[in-house]
């Protein structure tokens, strides 16, 4: 036969376009990471369980009323802003990844400028009705940016690395600018490990993470009040009735709690922040060590999950971007559970999905999103042409 008789011929036997191109995109449908969804879906109903019982059990103290239709709203909104997200290509968000970091600066700056101080710390800007925990998102957002900048970042060229620690420097300033040494460190680490995975030199990542902590150390040993309050931790009896306090009631309370809990619950004036910096304290002290346990199981299953799905996806922005993701939350958690068991400062880090906060919940969520996005597409190689 001619080639185009032969041509004609296969494609009546191959059969109807259409039809086998619905065959095929249902062959090999993409699906999304139920195993971290469960996990993350788990996680979230721990902090509910505890928000639920603080508010239920906790008559006389105002300090938890309404918490939990709070948090069911921000879980709405944040469960709606998922779905659309899940609709889209991920790639498609690494054009305006300069976007999102001015963005993300201009929200830093908005804060320190117009937030009021609470606690010596400026982090919430309101605007109208609605305020936003600057403090809470902007680390998110400034590794989904960085992610995108620094993929196929051109590290060895003087100028490009010039460019790229400025504009991993200007974020450092702005936060320690709002007094807020933990967003500092949680930022760094994130940062530091997109870098070194895009390609930046190992030796030279550990020199400039080794001048920035000697920077903040000198900060913080030329105050004798900061030196004291980061360090009371290794020793609270010095100090039982002030800085060392906190850290006595969180081991009374762990101490009391036994296997299956009191199923009593905290007042505030026993332990603040019950239901954010310290949930964890809180999940064990009124359900018991096996249910903390398992919470902390949980914890590792979904760092491990997030670190599973950054070494497999094969295109190097979707890497960048679980890998920085996966990192910050890592960071949260680990600080966060030592700060609980006593082992670390209290700075002030909670932890995410199980701790009260809705701006938190909302950029976690989305997060999430973000990383099943790149699961769905974790095959995929090339980049998205603009």
């Amino acid at each position: 036969m001619s080639l185009d008789v032969a041509t004609d011929k296969a494609l009546m036997q191959m059969g109807n376009s259409e039809v086998i191109g619905h065959d095929l995109n249902k062959a090999h449908k993409s699906n999304s990471d139920w195993l971290l969804l469960i996990i993350t879906t788990c996680l979230i109903s721990f902090g509910f369980l505890t928000t639920a019982f603080l508010q239920l059990n906790t008559f006389n103290d105002n300090y938890y009323i309404n918490y939990i239709s709070k948090l069911l709203v921000f879980l709405v909104i944040s469960i709606v802003l998922s779905l659309c997200i899940l609709k889209l290509d991920y790639r498609k968000f690494k054009k305006y990844s300069l976007t999102l970091y001015i963005i993300s600066i201009s929200l830093i700056l908005l804060t320190s400028t117009f937030a009021l101080p609470i606690n010596g710390m400026r982090h919430w800007l309101i605007i109208g009705s609605f305020s936003i925990d600057t403090l809470a998102i902007t680390p998110i957002l400034l590794i989904i940016s960085l992610a995108g900048i620094f993929d196929n970042y051109n590290w060895t060229n003087k100028i490009s690395l010039f460019k790229g620690l400025i504009l991993v420097f200007i974020p450092i300033i702005l936060f320690i600018s709002l007094s807020s040494l933990s967003t500092v460190v949680i930022y760094l680490i994130a940062t530091f490990t997109i870098m070194h995975i895009s390609g930046f030199k190992l030796k030279y990542l550990i020199i400039f993470s080794s001048a920035l902590g000697a920077i903040l150390l000198l900060s913080i040993f030329r105050s004798a009040y900061r030196t004291e309050r980061l360090f009371i931790f290794l020793n609270p009896s010095q100090d039982i009735d002030n800085a060392g306090w906190i850290y006595n009631q969180l081991n009374t309370l762990r101490n009391s709690s036994g296997l299956l809990g009191t199923g009593s619950t905290i007042n505030s004036s026993v332990l603040p922040d019950a239901n954010m910096e310290f949930a964890l304290t809180s999940i064990i002290y009124c359900f018991g060590w096996i249910i903390g346990i398992m919470v902390m199981a949980l914890v590792l299953s979904f760092i491990v999950r997030i670190a599973f799905i950054s070494s497999n996806t094969r295109n190097t922005y979707g890497k960048l971007l679980v890998s920085g993701l996966c990192s910050l939350f890592a960071i949260q958690f680990i600080l966060n559970i030592l700060a609980n068991f006593s082992l670390s400062p209290i700075l002030g880090i909670n932890m995410p999905f199980i701790s009260y906060g809705g701006n938190q919940l909302i950029i976690n969520i989305l997060s999430i999103s973000i990383i099943n996005n790149v699961y769905k597409f974790r095959n995929v190689s090339s980049t998205l042409s603009n």
